[in-house]
């Protein structure tokens, strides 16, 4: 599986897009890297990902790969 993070300006520094870089790639080790599946996945942030803290942030990736749940994965 490849994953891939995307985080557009959306008008913010690039101290304040670097640290949403860092918390989406721990995000995606914590939570992405462990699923099995033979897809690519892109994780593009959308303005309120600026706005979100750490565990608000892990809440949506959760929400969304739960809703993912029918492209072939499994948790290991």
């Amino acid at each position: 599986m490849r994953v891939g993070v995307v985080v557009p300006k959306f008008g913010h520094t690039s101290v304040e897009r670097n640290l949403l870089k860092r918390r989406l790639r721990e995000l995606v080790r914590e939570f992405v890297l462990p699923l099995r599946g033979s897809c690519d996945v892109v994780i593009w942030a959308m303005p309120s990902a600026y706005r979100q803290n750490f565990s608000q942030l892990s809440l949506t990736l959760q929400s969304v790969l739960h809703r993912m749940g029918d492209c072939h994965m499994t948790v290991t």
